[in-house]
């Protein structure tokens, strides 16, 4: 079969975005966009920051949350917002007053889940509130009107003034609509959070958002905007408050992480961030998200020697080991790149755990191209695999393309490349039986019996409760066995020192 027809990728501003913006006020009205709360360089504050009260009586709010690592910190944001103007929260999947759902859109399956939610948020309080916000808005919007899912519905710039927004009126019937185009917005939305939606040990920090790249597959460039990057001096004012806060560790994360920078003046880099917050302190582990292979530089690396708090812990997406699919896709690298990278890699940090993504089934992937990928992944010293059968997003460029692998075939060569995963994962493990492994402490499992925490190269371990030990706290974990279950362990001394 032939491969698909390679796309220019589009210059750093990119097309429009193909699903107009929309906008209302209750009844439909046109909502006026020069009403919202303006971008931080415009000369506003973050919406998501600003306290309004709920009204005469206490409300009670739950979020749900679907999507990435940056929706994850959002959200939390979100939350300490509400709380602070007096909102009650309450359990996701509760009965609420208001109920916020934070919805995906990098797959057909998370629009799937989104509308699921709201459903289920409409039959638990039919006279409650139920707003939708973030990326599937910009997909989906007139659907979920007309398909009364409900009474608010916000893109991505609007979730930052969520206040304000659930203030003005919405019905099922005539909800309130509010989504500018996000690639009109240049301006990074800076939040503040002191604690996790999530939990209290790790806390993610949302340096950078948006995404120039557009690969063929992708909608999130039209639903989160242009790239764009938090400022130093800000990186390191929310880094204090988590650090301030008692997180042991730090996720730096974005849409397109390995942007970081490029778009200040004078630009910079994802290593002069790391670089020059050295000065002032660091958390005592500093993980990096998802970084794309030609962005680990040398000078990033250099970084990696010099720097002990960073986690020998990488996830590189490698999306297709065939070459013309990756020209398809818009992907800037070929697998030789990536191999190299990935060898190197492990011969300077022979501990870290590299992870890929797999984008299984793009459109006119024959059996050859897919054996490409699995003989490059079969041979790569990865430790894990993200695999993802392909799922064709309205409005980008291989939405069109010709050659759609069936179901069948695409169940099996995800399965294929699962089953691999779980020997890598394995074989990655086993290679720490008997080592004395730095964990920190996460949760305690059903019963209280066992604790599980994570290391440094990201391996989840369990291991026997002890008083000494709470969630925050680091030990020091043998690693005794790897089974069905997980990893097995005991305490060898505590706490870390």
């Amino acid at each position: 079969m032939k491969s698909p027809t390679h796309t220019a990728v589009p210059s750093k501003d990119g097309p429009k975005s193909p699903f107009p913006p929309r906008g209302g006020l209750g009844g439909g009205r046109p909502s006026d966009l020069r009403a919202h709360p303006p971008c931080p360089s415009e000369g506003g504050t973050s919406g998501a920051n600003q306290a309004v009260a709920p009204g005469p009586t206490v409300k009670t709010v739950a979020l749900e949350t679907l999507g990435c690592k940056v929706n994850q910190v959002e959200s939390s944001c979100f939350l300490e917002t509400l709380h602070e103007a007096g909102y009650v929260i309450v359990p996701p999947r509760e009965r609420a007053d208001v109920t916020i759902i934070h919805s995906c859109a990098v797959t057909s399956r998370a629009g799937f889940e989104t509308r699921q939610l709201l459903r289920r948020a409409r039959r638990r309080n039919p006279d409650g509130l139920v707003a939708v916000v973030g990326c599937n808005v910009h997909l989906e919007a007139d659907r979920m009107a007309s398909e009364k899912l409900a009474t608010h519905i916000l893109g991505n710039r609007e979730k930052f003034d969520l206040l304000r927004w659930l203030h003005e009126p919405g019905t099922v019937d005539s909800p309130c609509m509010a989504a500018s185009d996000p690639r009109e917005c240049r301006a990074f939305e800076e939040i503040c959070v002191r604690k996790m939606a999530i939990g209290r040990t790790r806390a993610v920090l949302k340096v950078q958002d948006g995404c120039d790249a557009f690969c063929s597959y992708c909608i999130v460039p039209y639903t989160r905007g242009c790239s764009r990057s938090l400022p130093m001096k800000s990186v390191r004012r929310q880094l204090d408050r988590y650090m301030a806060g008692g997180f042991q560790e730090v996720v730096f994360s974005g849409i397109h992480l390995g942007q970081w920078g490029r778009d200040l003046a004078p630009g910079e880099s994802l290593a002069s961030l790391i670089r020059r917050l050295k000065p002032g302190g660091l958390p005592h582990r500093l993980r990096l998200s998802s970084l794309e292979p030609h962005e680990l530089t040398e000078e990033l690396m250099g970084e990696l020697r010099h720097t002990p708090e960073l986690c020998p812990h990488f996830h590189i997406p490698l999306q297709s080991g065939d070459d013309e699919i990756l020209k398809a896709m818009n992907r800037p690298y070929g697998s030789s790149l990536y191999r190299d990278l990935v060898r190197h890699l492990h011969e300077e940090l022979p501990d870290a755990a590299l992870g890929a993504d797999v984008l299984v089934g793009f459109p006119g992937e024959t059996p050859s191209q897919f054996e490409n990928t699995f003989a490059l992944l079969s041979r790569l010293p990865l430790a894990y695999l993200h695999v993802f059968p392909f799922s064709a997003r309205p409005g980008t460029q291989a939405f069109t393309l010709k050659g759609r692998i069936d179901g069948r075939t695409l169940k099996t060569r995800c399965s294929v490349l699962r089953e691999l995963s779980a020997r890598k994962r394995r074989a990655f493990a086993e290679r720490f039986i008997g080592r004395d492994l730095e964990v920190l402490v996460e949760r305690q499992e059903p019963g209280g019996l066992r604790w599980q925490g994570t290391t440094r190269n990201y391996l989840k371990i369990d291991f026997p409760a002890s008083a000494e030990i709470e969630p925050g706290s680091k030990v020091w974990v043998r690693l005794l066995e790897v089974t069905q279950d997980g990893l097995r362990g005991e305490v060898a001394h505590c706490p870390c020192s």
